[in-house]
């Protein structure tokens, strides 16, 4: 069985949010360091969606941009190709409407959200695999 098989668990049901398999090859296939990622991005995770909707609910636009940056940054190391479009958009609605925060109903907001959403699930399921395999 090769490792992205042994790692990844079945996903046939629902799309990947987050690409293991780039993740693990650009950590030299190491098991230990994947997980290591990843127990780092969680809590990263969780911490960063405060700070952009606080952003958004202070009307912080320069706040926002700066969030919205790091999380794209952050999002595109996992290869988390649909949240990293939709926050290019948020940040190109930023772009278009400098002077406007992006309003907290923006449909946008709830679209990323629902995807970030399912992404902490996804990370939280391969951290779960990763521990039960004994992967320390």
């Amino acid at each position: 069985m090769s490792t992205e098989t042994a790692m990844a668990p079945d996903h046939s049901e629902s799309p990947s949010h987050f690409d293991l398999a780039a993740l693990s090859s650009d950590m030299s296939e190491s098991r230990a360091a994947v997980r290591a990622v990843l127990e780092t991005f969680a809590p990263w995770l969780a911490d960063t969606r405060q700070q952009l909707h606080a952003a958004i609910a202070g009307t912080e636009i320069e706040q926002l941009a700066r969030v919205a940056h790091r999380l794209r940054g952050a999002l595109s190391q996992l290869r988390a190709a649909q949240a990293v479009a939709l926050v290019k958009k948020i940040e190109a609605y930023g772009k278009a409407h400098p002077d406007v925060c992006i309003a907290r109903d923006h449909p946008l907001l709830a679209e990323l959200d629902a995807e970030l959403d399912a992404l902490a699930g996804e990370v939280a399921a391969q951290l779960e695999a990763l521990r039960q395999s004994g992967v320390s």
